[in-house]
């Protein structure tokens, strides 16, 4: 169940959009629906990518979207690494 500013955040159309809530205020639960409302809305799975900050949350959007496939999930630090490695001469590395 979603409160009704979980709900404006879910089903936002114009532009970017910023959360910021304190820890256990339900932010995960936004970012999968929201996810699940962009799939529902005709974007293709591999077209999204989810970042977030702890391991922790990423296995948790991991296990709540797992019957979806091609959803990117990771932390800030596994992507960022997981570039490095990708293009480590534009990073001159």
């Amino acid at each position: 169940m979603l409160t009704e500013s979980q709900k404006k955040a879910v089903f936002h159309k114009d532009g970017a959009l910023l959360v910021l809530a304190g820890p256990g205020s339900g932010k995960t639960r936004v970012i999968t629906n929201r996810i699940m409302a962009l799939i529902d809305a005709g974007v293709r799975s591999f077209n999204i990518c989810a970042i977030t900050f702890t391991n922790k949350a990423a296995d948790e959007m991991r296990q709540r979207l797992s019957m979806v496939r091609g959803v990117h999930i990771s932390t800030f630090h596994s992507l960022c690494v997981r570039i490095l490695r990708q293009y480590p001469s534009q990073a001159k590395i």
